[in-house]
């Protein structure tokens, strides 16, 4: 059947740029940067040009690393991985975070997702091998022991809920394996039945991945191998079909390579993923029949790519270079997928997530 796709320590100071933003030209949104080497939170502000100005700064505890935004009280939470804790922030309006506490929990995070019904925050566990879920309060703050904590086998690199809120998935890069279970977002529970878990191509290691927003498609970044999986979501079971699996580099190229982040554009035409060690970002190209991908180009950008992101207006690719200190921004064409930079800026030593918010 054809498918169209429409055209849519913690918190101890504070450091602000005197012009936090600039007025004359308008705000697509606030780019919120964990910098793992110097233990911040850095913030800037995206223009409609694509550029950035910077906002401020956060210190925090040892080891920022995931980011996830609660959009409903416009709440960032930041894993602290040295401290095995999550510390809350309260987003103003023009951005700007406010520490509003920290919560010590089970392990070093790696990843942070909310459940569509804003009441529980999930967290994988890659040295301990767990995943565990977190009830949050009438304000949006974790709070207490996990509600629950299960066997993620070995090396779970991200977690998240379909937008059913009836599904959780945790891919394995150790495993070679993708948790596909059960949720039930009343009581917060994942189900430990394991009979719709995929086994992936032996020695992939499947890492982050990003549903499609209109199709049933689901595309995995494999860390190990340098290639991008794509699966097609049965909408009644939540079970993951194998579609098809493509590499992330050019087909000359003979270096070492891992891949890291994956990300969609909001209006599901185009695909991105992450190089290092090629340092470039892969771009697709979705066929609006099958979800299924083409190659569009590798772009060439910042040293060890770890982490990206897209802006909601699907506009514009942030990208964090791990080992460059360094963040660029390139403007996405709606047309053919390609990108073109329109800035670079100093961030500080090792980023490591990126995770841009909506200006109101």
């Amino acid at each position: 059947m054809f498918r169209l796709i429409p055209f849519v320590l913690v918190g101890c100071m504070v450091v602000c740029s005197e012009n936090l933003f600039a007025e004359d030209v308008k705000s697509v949104g606030t780019v919120y940067i964990s910098v793992g080497g110097d233990n911040k939170l850095a913030w800037f502000n995206l223009d409609e040009k694509g550029s950035l100005q910077k906002g401020g700064e956060i210190m925090t505890d040892s080891g920022p690393g995931p980011i996830a935004i609660n959009h409903k009280q416009k709440i960032l939470y930041l894993g602290i991985r040295g401290a095995k804790s999550i510390s809350s922030y309260k987003l103003s309006n023009k951005g700007t975070p406010e520490f509003l506490g920290g919560n010590p929990i089970f392990g070093n995070p790696v990843y942070l997702n909310i459940d569509p019904s804003k009441k529980w925050l999930l967290t994988s566990h890659y040295v301990e091998g767990k995943a565990c879920v977190y009830k949050l309060d009438a304000n949006g703050i974790p709070t207490g022991s996990p509600v629950q904590m299960i066997d993620a086998i070995r090396h779970p690199h991200s977690i998240q809920v379909d937008k059913s809120n009836k599904r959780v998935y945790v891919p394995n890069t150790g495993a070679d394996k993708i948790f596909v279970r059960n949720w039930d977002s009343t009581k917060g529970l994942i189900s430990t039945g394991n009979d719709d878990d995929v086994d992936t191509k032996k020695g992939s290691g499947p890492r982050h991945f990003a549903f499609h927003p209109i199709l049933p498609e689901v595309y995995f970044v494999n860390e190990k191998d340098s290639t991008v999986s794509v699966f097609e979501k049965d909408e009644m079971t939540g079970k993951l079909k194998h579609l098809q699996t493509l590499s992330t580099l050019p087909e000359k190229y003979q270096g070492q390579n891992t891949c890291a982040d994956i990300h969609t554009t909001p209006n599901g035409r185009f695909v991105y993923a992450s190089n290092r060690g090629h340092d470039s970002i892969a771009c697709y190209r979705v066929d609006a029949g099958s979800g299924q991908l083409e190659v569009i180009e590798q772009m060439m950008t910042e040293k060890t790519p770890r982490a990206f992101n897209i802006d909601p207006s699907g506009r514009f690719l942030v990208v964090a270079g791990q080992d460059s200190g360094k963040i660029s921004v390139y403007k996405i064409d709606n047309q053919t997928g390609k990108l073109t930079k329109t800035d670079t800026v100093d961030v500080g030593k090792g980023p490591a997530w990126v995770e841009i918010v909506s200006r109101p």
